[in-house]
């Protein structure tokens, strides 16, 4: 792998562990967070810990030693770190992932960057992994989410996942396939 996916407003960089601790702090302490977990909107589902966000994004998510297991990228623009998007467990009988994405800041909300980001991440999997099917799992309430996916090629479905693997009461399953 190239260490970094270019595209017009955004590359990808993989994620260090000295960046673990930014992408945890992008995620549970940022001006954004309430637009994506925790009370008041999301009361359902807890902003983690920090021993919680380290046992769900363990090393392999930062090292690249288990690249079929999921990997975090950092979503830079003019070289700075604007937010992080990852992949999961790659299926490979399905040749399917899930990915997570969150932004550093709302003022890079709303510019088209996590949806490149989003773009350049499919088709890196696609090429690298064979996937065919990319899959990301939003709360309903977080529409402006929804609407950053769609743009990117997904499509809501009627799937329900199993109540171990919601984030939230209202998952929805989105898709997008990459063939």
């Amino acid at each position: 792998m190239s260490n970094i996916l270019s595209g017009k407003k955004v590359s990808l960089r993989p994620a260090t562990l000295d960046d673990r601790a930014s992408i945890f702090q992008w995620l549970a302490h940022s001006n954004l967070t309430k637009e994506m977990i925790g009370p008041p909107k999301y009361p359902d589902s807890e902003i983690p810990t920090w021993e919680a966000f380290i046992q769900d994004y363990v090393e392999f998510f930062f090292d690249g030693s288990q690249p079929l297991n999921g990997r975090c990228f950092i979503i830079e623009k003019d070289g700075l770190g604007i937010g992080q998007i990852n992949y999961n467990e790659i299926d490979i009988s399905s040749n399917s992932t899930f990915l997570d994405i969150w932004l550093s800041d709302r003022k890079y909300t709303g510019k088209g960057y996590g949806t490149e980001a989003i773009e350049l991440l499919c088709n890196f999997l696609k090429v690298k992994f064979g996937c065919k099917e990319i899959m990301l799992c939003p709360s309903k309430r977080n529409t402006v989410a929804i609407q950053a996916y769609e743009k990117a090629g997904f499509i809501m479905t009627d799937r329900i996942l199993s109540e171990s693997e919601r984030d939230y009461i209202d998952n929805v399953v989105m898709v997008k396939n990459v063939e």
